[in-house]
């Protein structure tokens, strides 16, 4: 439907003059109509390749309907032409971020950092990929920083009491989550502090701070999404169903509580019941790896390696930096006598885990 619709815009437009297909198709991407503005900004880049504002707005259209790939590919092209534009370096690291590539996000949000230093919402963003990455301290100098200029941005406190959790001083820790607790409304901010408490892995007082924000406020936004992966990480898989289930009872199109139902059912080798809400997931966040590679697990599990190796594949490519999704396709690739292919897959989760460990010893 939605190539239809593209092809009959693009008709329609074909004899305009650049500008001009431009600024209808800005109007149609700032009504939701994203096949009219798709089309018009791929008419602009027929007529004139180098249109960054055409390449920065389709981006933006990738990204709105979850096409994130897309999306990195269309600003990396912006970039080639501008490549000092913050805006086009942000909503890059946002669909890296989005897709859990913290690793290629963090320079993104660096380089914005730079060229705006009042940003918060890149420095933000470049703290919480520091910690992803195992950089406490930079991230606990960005988050001072921001703690400076207002104490009282809700985001900056729960990521720095994450951040000194991490670095074994909770005594900082519990004063960033004091502040956030004086400067935020209670259900906020007992989920932010849910969450600060989770990133660290206490996950025990994790459940206490999102069970408290429910109290408060029992249909609060990812309140129960975040109490399933805790209970998720506690292994208390009948609490984690039961959450993650009330999670989609509110909101059946939360992409994420159903990668994080399905994975779980997978892991409790209830693939049967898993593989729906992974192919949920997948439908509405195609270029997210988590699920392939749940569904090739479940493949797996029921004795299906052939049907597992594409999707272990997709996984790989999505995320080309998480070891086990190259091991589980060497399993794979194993089971169906693809013995050299098997190899080639252990020898990345070996270059990976080589490459984290050095990553951690130079942290130390």
């Amino acid at each position: 439907m939605r190539a239809s619709l593209i092809l009959l815009a693009t008709a329609l437009w074909a004899a305009d003059r650049p500008e001009d297909v431009f600024q209808r198709a800005v109007v149609s991407l700032q009504a939701g109509n994203y096949a009219a503005a798709e089309a018009g900004f791929q008419q602009v880049l027929k007529l004139a390749p180098g249109h960054v504002g055409a390449l920065g707005n389709l981006g933006v259209v990738y990204s709105r309907t979850n096409r994130l790939a897309d999306a990195e590919n269309v600003y990396q092209r912006a970039l080639r032409v501008s490549p000092n534009d913050p805006a086009l370096l942000l909503n890059l690291g946002l669909a890296e971020f989005k897709r859990e590539l913290y690793a290629a996000a963090l320079p993104r949000f660096a380089r914005v950092a730079e060229l705006d230093p009042k940003n918060r919402q890149a420095l933000e963003l470049l703290a919480t990929c520091q910690l992803r990455n195992g950089r406490v301290d930079a991230a606990i100098k960005v988050l001072e920083g921001l703690r400076a200029s207002n104490a009282r941005d809700g985001g900056a406190l729960y990521l720095l009491g994450s951040a000194y959790f991490r670095q074994k001083q909770p005594d900082k820790a519990k004063r960033a989550l004091a502040e956030l607790m004086a400067a935020t409304p209670p259900a906020q901010a007992n989920f932010l502090i849910g969450k600060a408490y989770y990133d660290s892995g206490r996950f025990e007082d994790a459940i206490q701070a999102f069970e408290e924000t429910l109290r408060i406020e029992p249909d609060f936004p990812g309140g129960r999404l975040e109490l399933g992966k805790t209970y998720i990480s506690t292994r208390d898989n009948e609490k984690a169903i039961a959450e993650l289930t009330v999670a989609l009872r509110q909101d059946s199109e939360n992409a994420m509580a159903h990668y994080y139902l399905g994975g779980l059912l997978v892991q409790d080798d209830r693939a049967e019941e898993g593989i729906s809400h992974l192919e949920e997931a997948r439908r509405r966040n195609p270029d997210f790896s988590g699920p392939y590679f749940y569904l090739g697990k479940a493949m797996m599990q029921q004795s299906k390696p052939a049907e597992a190796i594409p999707l272990l594949r997709r996984a790989t490519r999505l995320n080309p930096e998480e070891p086990s999704a190259f091991y589980q396709l060497a399993r794979a690739l194993e089971a169906c006598g693809r013995s050299a292919e098997a190899r080639q897959a252990l020898a990345r989760v070996k270059e990976l885990n080589a490459n984290r460990l050095q990553a951690l010893k130079a942290q130390k």
